[in-house]
Order: structure tokens, then C-alpha cells, then sequence
């Protein structure tokens, strides 16, 4: 299950689980990009679900039912997000819980419906899609920063209490990759502002697909023995 799954990186994410003969079960809120992405996947078997993570108390239950229908999940991947660029001096109560519930809230409550035995299948695995600002600081995105550097603690929280199920978590922490959202960023703080940024990353912006490839590996066999772990997929941003 592939939450934001319409776009971006959960989008990428999908369509590199399908080409390696998974099912995907993909989320997101908007129905035509949903349709959209559905299209891109390769093989059959795979499913959809609208549904709007801001939901929080419905999600449990979609989870189990999503299992039912597919006979259980092998792994959760919790890509869905919202980015909030703003000096704090304009920052409101609304955008800091509409940030949190979304890129942190909805994954607590992911991991909560995924942690009963009828849902999971063999070696089952949850990734959260945290990001370079969960590890290091910017100006300008304390409420997005604030959420993916919770996310990081999750990550290490829930890998320990849910390691007694056999259940691993782990986080990707991707740099600046060339999404809609990046595109978003980039008017909002102007050409100059996100130029610096660019050079930031000794290796270039990234793709989806180059975060996608991490997650992939963090859903196989090849990482049995890795949970708790937050690997950066940034280019070098967060070596500096």
C-alpha cells in the first residue's frame, strides 16, 4: 500500500513495485491523477483507494479492509505529504496541524491498523517518506521541518515496539528531487532562493525514481536485518 501515490515519489514508488511483479494498492485523495497513476502500473492485481489522510480516525479501519480485500499487506509505504514554505511570523494553527496530521498523524495511525496479525502477511515492512529537512534545518519551513523530523523519531519508535511482530520500519530522508511540489517550492521562494538550493546538493537534484529505488530495497528480503535505520537519499545535502 503506496499512500500519495498519485504523484511525485509515491508515485515512483508504485510504478517500481509493480515492475518487480508486486501488487499495489495505491492512495491518494485526488480520483483523475489516482486514475492516472493506476494506468502507469505494469501487471494486474493492483487497486485503488480515495481517500483523504486528514481522516485520521477512519484510517485503521481502511487499512484492515484494504487487507481483506487483498488478502493481507506486506508493507505500508507512507509517501503522501504536504510541504508548508512560510516564515513563522505567518504561520497559523490551521497550517501546523493540516502539516502535521497528514505527513505525521496519519502515519501513526497507519502503523496502528497495519500492526494486527490479520493484516500483515510474511516479513512485513513500513517506510516513512521523511526528508533532508528532518534532519537538518532551513529557513522559512520550521512547521514541514518540524513534521518530517517527527517522522524520524517514529521511524525509530515504532521499529522498536513492533520489532516483536516481526514488523520493520525504517525512513528515507530525500533531498530536493524534481516534483510538482519542488515546482511549487521554487515559485514561492523565488529563482534565486531555490538556485542556492540546487547547489546545495553536491550531486544534483535527484528523481523520484532515484528515492523510489531505496524504498524498494527497504521493502525486500535484501534489508531482513535493517529497522530503525533513516537513510538519507539527498545527494550529499546532509554531508555538509
Amino acid at each position: 500500500m503506496v499512500t500519495g501515490a498519485s504523484s511525485g515519489i509515491g508515485l515512483a514508488t508504485a510504478i517500481e513495485i509493480a515492475n518487480h511483479g508486486g501488487r499495489v494498492v495505491a492512495l491518494a485523495r485526488d480520483s483523475a491523477r489516482l486514475a492516472d497513476a493506476m494506468a502507469r502500473l505494469r501487471g494486474t492485481g493492483h487497486s485503488s483507494v480515495e481517500y483523504d489522510l486528514s481522516d485520521l480516525e477512519g484510517i485503521p479501519v481502511l487499512v484492515q479492509g484494504i487487507a481483506r480485500s487483498m488478502e493481507g499487506l506486506d508493507a505500508i509505504v507512507h509517501c503522501a505529504g504536504l510541504h508548508s514554505a512560510r516564515p513563522l511570523a505567518s504561520v497559523e494553527p490551521t497550517d501546523i496541524r493540516r502539516v502535521m496530521d497528514v505527513n505525521v498523524n496519519a502515519a501513526i495511525m497507519l502503523a496502528k491498523g497495519f500492526r494486527h496479525r490479520q493484516v500483515q502477511k510474511v516479513a512485513p515492512s513500513i517506510v516513512l517518506l521523511s526528508s533532508s529537512l528532518g534532519l537538518v534545518g532551513q529557513a522559512g519551513t520550521s512547521v514541514y521541518s518540524a513534521s518530517k523530523g517527527a517522522l524520524v523519531s517514529l521511524a525509530k519508535s515504532l521499529a522498536l515496539e513492533l520489532a516483536r511482530q516481526d514488523i520493520r520500519v525504517n525512513a528515507v530522508c530525500p533531498g530536493i528531487v524534481e516534483t510538482e511540489m519542488t515546482e511549487n517550492l521554487a515559485r514561492t521562494i523565488g529563482p534565486q532562493a531555490f538556485e542556492s538550493i540546487r547547489l546545495a546538493h553536491p550531486l544534483g537534484l535527484g528523481t523520484p525514481q532515484d528515492v523510489a529505488a531505496t524504498i524498494l530495497f527497504l521493502l525486500s528480503d535484501a534489508s531482513r536485518w535493517i529497522t530503525g535505520s533513516v537513510i538519507a537519499v539527498d545527494g550529499g545535502y546532509t554531508a555538509q
